[in-house]
């Protein structure tokens, strides 16, 4: 335990005075999470210049095959560690009874969402401050933001859709809203996988690389309506194949099986396993969709144009209808030219 005036006491005070965090994420790591949020909250400052930090904070070593590799640091000092650990290609590994490490991640993390699907596969919480001196606090379903004596807390769902409608003005904003909530807070929860392709105009295009699954319009269900959403769970949970959606939120097909082109499969690198792969080849072969895909172990990817969302963002991508025929003309461009 820390003495009571201590800048870990203080931290410590402060975020159970005004932080959100449920408590199973705080348990047992009182005195692992203090030290590493004291150490945010007073960053190290180098010639004016805020030293981006960052650490994961777990009471068991995490899934290591899917966040990253140990760097091997044997003989550094703590300090020595905690300064290659930038928060977001490098994290300082805190892990309750033993010596801290250096994690080097497989991907680094430039959103909230990115943060929060690393969360996902921790046993605690992920703690950093960037370069402005904000201070990030997150779990696998929130972000808890301190910008100076600010505290307030994000909404993965309401942020993620600000990203997804921001990339698809074409997209309607309370349809992905929805489609995060139930991908979010229903589906991953439960721990299992699934596909759930949104179409972006008004009708599918007839530009399609998919078969037609098991047709449900005539039950008229939509996902915007709570009451009809066990009917949506349980096809997502016991169906192969993806649920196909209309841009107004209706359930269109049911295991619907997704079928990619040469072009694609030359295009769109294999991501992460098969479920992840064939929706981002699928959004590639279909300008007029996005995918909404769930892996069994909790985390949410978006594919826009076989990328993910995140990938577009950063990269300024504006996906409008004028945007989705261009697109629906280049894939016929190109398969006409392998033809």
């Amino acid at each position: 335990m820390h003495d009571i005036e201590s800048p870990e006491s203080l931290a410590w005070a402060e975020l159970q005075r005004r932080g959100s965090i449920r408590p199973r994420y705080l348990k047992g790591l009182q005195s692992e999470i203090s030290a590493e949020l004291a150490r945010c909250l007073d960053p190290f400052v180098h010639e004016q210049d805020i030293r981006p930090y960052g650490a994961i904070v777990a009471r068991e070593m995490p899934h290591l095959e899917r966040l990253g590799r140990i760097v091997d640091t044997s003989g550094l000092k703590a300090d020595v560690i905690a300064s290659l650990a930038d928060g977001r290609h490098s994290l300082m590994l805190v892990v309750k009874g033993l010596p801290p490490q250096l994690l080097l991640l497989h991907e680094r993390m430039d959103t909230d969402q990115d943060y929060a699907s690393h969360a996902v596969w921790v046993d605690g919480l992920i703690i950093c401050n960037d370069a402005a001196g904000t201070v990030r606090i997150v779990t696998n379903s929130s972000v808890t933001m301190v910008e100076g004596r600010r505290w307030f807390m994000k909404d993965m769902v309401y942020e993620a859709a600000e990203d997804i409608i921001q990339v698809v003005p074409a997209a309607n904003p309370a349809v992905v809203r929805r489609l995060l909530e139930l991908s979010h807070h229903r589906i991953s929860p439960n721990k299992f996988g699934a596909t759930l392709l949104y179409v972006l105009t008004e009708q599918p295009l007839t530009l399609r690389r998919r078969d037609e699954g098991i047709d449900v319009t005539a039950l008229d269900l939509s996902a915007l309506n709570a009451a009809e959403e066990p009917l949506l769970l349980q096809q997502a949970r016991y169906r192969d194949g993806a649920l196909l959606i209309g841009r107004d939120g209706q359930l269109l097909a049911v295991n619907v099986i997704m079928r990619p082109t040469r072009e694609s499969e030359q295009a769109v690198p294999v991501i992460k396993g098969t479920r992840h792969t064939s929706a981002a080849r699928h959004t590639y072969d279909c300008p007029d969709m996005l995918a909404f895909v769930v892996s069994t172990d909790g985390p949410v990817t978006v594919f826009c144009d076989g990328q993910r969302i995140a990938d577009l963002t950063r990269a300024a991508f504006k996906k409008t209808g004028e945007t989705i025929d261009g697109l629906a003309a280049q894939r016929r461009a190109e398969r006409r030219v392998r033809n």
